[in-house]
């Protein structure tokens, strides 16, 4: 019964090999037949590449969702937006190298703001409704944690360690 049971899934998985390279065969994409079908001796098809300082993504009202851009100074761009073409969240290289990652809520405000500056120091700030910055996580040079707290008045209220 074991040996029987063994061979049905053999079968099975040899099977499944040899109905999907055949299914592959014929019903293969437009694309991928006539590139089959082009002779040896054809050119190589052109590369996709889109090569601009900047590109815009509109919606079917032809409003700007997303924006990839590179400023004078060199500073490389990802932005996604609202339907009213407000920003909600942005991918920032600076000219320095130095990343960040910035989100925003409904009233346009910056609230979180994730950034490794150009020494390598990651940080994590969190900013109220005014866009003040009311807690900082962040990692010193030196590798040591920290973890602050703001006043609205941008007081420091607490700090840890």
């Amino acid at each position: 019964m074991n040996k029987t049971l063994w061979l049905y899934g053999v079968l099975v998985f040899a099977g499944g090999l040899v109905g999907g390279a055949v299914s592959g065969e014929i019903w293969r994409p437009p694309s991928a037949a006539a590139a089959a079908a082009a002779p040896a001796s054809a050119p190589a098809a052109a590369q996709r590449i889109v090569t601009a300082s900047e590109f815009v993504v509109l919606d079917a009202a032809g409003k700007p969702r997303a924006r990839i851009d590179v400023s004078k100074d060199g500073q490389a761009s990802f932005a996604l937006y609202d339907r009213d073409s407000h920003p909600r969240a942005q991918i920032v290289v600076d000219s320095l190298g130095a990343p960040s990652v910035k989100l925003y809520d409904l009233a346009n405000k910056l609230r979180l703001a994730l950034e490794v500056d150009s020494d390598g120091i990651p940080t994590v700030r969190l900013l109220d409704n005014h866009g003040q910055p009311r807690e900082l996580l962040g990692v010193d040079g030196d590798g040591e944690p920290g973890l602050n707290f703001y006043e609205a008045d941008g007081k420091l209220m607490r700090e840890l360690p």
